[in-house]
């Protein structure tokens, strides 16, 4: 399909677009679709039945179109189904395959859809896919959390407030803190999810059309839980539900970046509550003795890139009168993005989890009287002593 030019969809000549124009348009895009593309095969294919089942294409015609789409796919699973500068998009590149091997099927496959729709439906299935993982990951890095709390939980560790020794705390007591954190994380999660799963496929451009399309069909064939059922909200919940997305993985990486946070104090050499595998280490260039603990570091920062991505959502969403604005297409790498760095960070904090160990003596003789000051203060209090004065009391010795 390379090697000559491909006329776009929406082209009523032949004259074409101003090269710089398409590249401005396109840049970076033709990347991002490559991701989604896959998707778009799957509404393509689920809309393609819902033609058949309307009328609009024969048993044959949807035949052959479910032949190409085959071949489609196995193109890119096997990476020969490419974009390419020239390519208008993956809609158009799917689009010209058919037209080019399967002659008319091709140019009915679009009947009844937009672009608007279709990039959406691709979007909701990449998000749908990838949030699923993501929390598959978090239950496994759940369960490493509870092994890790089981085989370490009864060695004592300090306890802080204000970066200094506070009260007496556990290993366990600390692991745990983060699987209800992590807990909490799916819930918020789960309701991203739930938003997101909905099918815009036959919204068309965001007005619908007079065809009788059967929405639910398609839905159902794609795995939706339900039709997203007006047309123009469909385009205008896209920048809420990314947004949506987005803020939910930001409480996934707030709770990773207090885990890396804490893994980095407790590691250094002034602290050695916890030893670390050379597995997740690296060194310097420079300092022979050196021993860095760059994952954590860079688990640690990503919430902050994901605040940005959230930013860029938000803004480019804004601002913008009901119905689709080319302005979205802006809003595909951060969404993208977001999810990709959490899934990744998922997995790496459940690696970092499993290379780390607590120091056992350490810990022990880290556990000073003063962190037993409130312990003994209530012990005051069960015999009687008002808290105040039983807190004054212990206050007073310690200072002696």
């Amino acid at each position: 399909m390379g090697g000559f030019y491909m006329k776009k969809l929406w082209q009523k000549n032949n004259g074409k677009l101003n090269p710089t124009v398409e590249a401005f348009e396109t840049k970076g895009d033709l990347a991002l679709d490559q991701k989604l593309i896959i998707f778009d095969v799957l509404g393509t294919l689920a809309h393609a039945q819902m033609l058949k089942k309307i009328g609009i294409l024969s048993k044959k015609e949807f035949y052959e179109a479910k032949k190409g789409l085959f071949e489609i796919q196995k193109l890119i699973q096997s990476g020969k189904f490419l974009l390419e500068m020239g390519d208008e998009d993956m809609h158009t590149k799917i689009e010209n395959y058919l037209t080019e091997n399967y002659g008319e099927v091709g140019k009915k496959i679009h009947t009844g859809r937009s672009r608007n729709d279709q990039v959406l439906t691709a979007i909701r299935l990449y998000s749908k896919d990838m949030l699923i993982t993501i929390q598959k990951n978090i239950h496994t890095l759940i369960k490493t959390f509870k092994a890790f709390g089981k085989k370490y939980g009864d060695i004592p560790m300090p306890g802080y407030t204000h970066m200094q020794k506070a009260m007496p705390s556990t290993v366990s007591l600390w692991a745990e803190s983060f699987i209800e954190s992590l807990q909490d994380d799916l819930t918020v999660l789960q309701t991203a999810h739930v938003l997101n799963d909905q099918s815009p496929l036959g919204s068309a451009a965001g007005y619908g059309t007079t065809l009788p399309l059967d929405r639910a069909y398609t839905a159902k064939l794609l795995g939706f839980a339900k039709v997203q059922k007006n047309p123009l909200y469909c385009q205008n919940s896209r920048g809420k539900i990314d947004a949506l997305i987005i803020g939910a993985l930001i409480q996934i990486l707030l709770t990773l970046n207090k885990f890396a946070s804490d893994v980095l104090l407790f590691t250094t050499s002034e602290f050695d509550f916890f030893e670390v595998s050379d597995k997740v280490t690296t060194g310097s260039s420079l300092m022979p003795q050196k021993k860095n603990l760059d994952v954590a570091e860079l688990l640690r920062s990503k919430v902050h890139l994901i605040l940005g991505n959230y930013t860029q959502v938000i803004s480019v969403s804004s601002n913008l009168i009901s119905g689709y604005n080319r302005d979205m297409q802006d809003t595909k790498k951060p969404l993208i993005e977001s999810l990709e760095i959490v899934l990744e960070s998922v997995g790496v904090a459940n690696i970092l989890l499993q290379n780390i160990a607590p120091n056992k003596d350490v810990l022990r003789k880290a556990m000073g009287s003063e962190l037993f000051a409130v312990d003994k203060a209530f012990s005051l209090v069960k015999k009687g002593i008002p808290f105040r004065d039983a807190y004054r009391e212990v206050k007073n010795a310690n200072k002696n």
